[in-house]
């Protein structure tokens, strides 16, 4: 299985991007499965390229597997919940075909 990759887009004047960041660290923590975890701020070219390629407005912006799951802190089950479908749809989309 391919790892969930989850990036968490942030600003360093946002004061809600740190607890944004937390609650991704957190739930990767917890995870049994791999999990790659990426924090980019939007100060460095490579984040607001990113930001911007996403039309991603406001900061903090959750990502999983390149899409926009989140704008704004979520709580960790909500985050769990999105990832655990994009783990499942993942393992159907690979058994589909096998």
């Amino acid at each position: 299985m391919e790892p969930i990759f989850i990036e968490v887009i942030t600003s360093p004047n946002c004061p809600h991007s740190p607890k944004a960041v937390k609650v991704a660290k957190q739930l990767v923590s917890k995870c049994k499965f791999p999990v790659i975890l990426q924090e980019e701020s939007i100060v460095s070219e490579e984040g607001w390229l990113r930001a911007y390629e996403l039309q991603i407005e406001s900061t903090p912006a959750i990502l999983i597997n390149g899409r926009v799951a989140f704008i704004g802190v979520p709580t960790i089950e909500e985050l769990r919940e999105v990832v655990m479908k994009v783990k499942e749809d993942e393992i159907e989309r690979t058994n589909y075909f096998f």
